[in-house]
């Protein structure tokens, strides 16, 4: 299984074209190693800006992450900026599932669930082969991403729609939790 542990930074631009079309473009996508500083990120900022000749005057708000780092980087690089509010809804609806250990519990419990399957070839076709007996659709399950809450959503949901192929499953392995309404 590949490593997925490097991180990226992206700058895209949004604009409105001379006959007032809304426009936008990927001007970056790069692998970010090293330290995430603010120092490091106004560094590459700068560089991305300076490499595609946009003048600060025509950079009217940078959006970006809650991260300190970020906030500071943009600071330091001298743009306006604001606070994606994608963003800021993950960290509330994050912070909320949070506060409710019976959710956070069944969330953790969902997860290994998937994680078993996603990680076995041999669980992932006798899952399939149960979804064929119960004529069922045959979907992936969905592996969740911590910074992503609809990725939590999904998954619930993938495995709500297969409750009764999982459940069978788990049956015949003592390892797994069954979900149920008490979880």
């Amino acid at each position: 299984m590949p490593a997925h542990n490097k991180s990226f930074l992206s700058f895209t631009a949004h604009w409105i074209s001379p006959k007032f079309i809304l426009e936008h473009g990927v001007l970056a996508m790069k692998s970010f190693p090293g330290s995430h500083s603010g120092i490091n990120i106004a560094k590459e900022l700068n560089a991305i800006t300076e490499r595609w000749n946009i003048p600060q005057s025509k950079l009217h708000l940078l959006v970006h992450d809650s991260g300190s780092n970020m906030i500071k980087g943009v600071r330091d690089a001298g743009y306006d900026s604001g606070r994606c509010f994608i963003h800021s809804l993950q960290r509330a609806i994050d912070h909320s599932l949070q506060s409710q250990p019976e959710v956070q519990q069944m969330i953790a419990a969902a997860r290994r669930n998937v994680t078993h399957f996603n990680h076995s070839g041999l669980a992932e076709q006798k899952l399939k082969s149960i979804q064929q007996e119960l004529n069922l659709p045959n979907p992936q399950l969905v592996q969740d991403v911590s910074t992503r809450w609809n990725s939590t959503y999904y998954l619930m949901e993938r495995l709500l729609e297969q409750k009764r192929a999982v459940s069978l499953y788990i049956t015949d392995h003592e390892t797994l939790i069954n979900l149920t309404h008490v979880q």
